[in-house]
């Protein structure tokens, strides 16, 4: 299962996500470009991933963009230990 969030700022993205996600034992992301040119990384951690990618549609990475509630409990449970 996977989470995905957008980033205007995919370097500042990295630097947070690196240390946010690094405390809880996710080690560098796996960085990909996409055939529209998007870079996408994914942190992978304990069967879970999360990605952080440039917005697909060229606008402003925004809160509502493609939001999905759809990830199962393991991965919030991930995200819930960044508190």
């Amino acid at each position: 299962s996977h989470v995905m969030v957008g980033a205007s700022d995919i370097e500042r993205a990295k630097r947070f996500y690196d240390a946010v996600l690094g405390v809880l034992g996710a080690g560098e992301p796996i960085r990909n470009l996409n055939a529209k040119g998007q870079v996408r990384l994914f942190y992978r951690h304990d069967g879970s991933t999360f990605c952080v990618t440039e917005p697909i549609d060229g606008q402003p990475a925004s809160v509502a963009a493609a939001s999905r509630a759809r990830a199962p409990l393991r991965v919030l449970v991930f995200m819930a230990d960044l508190t």
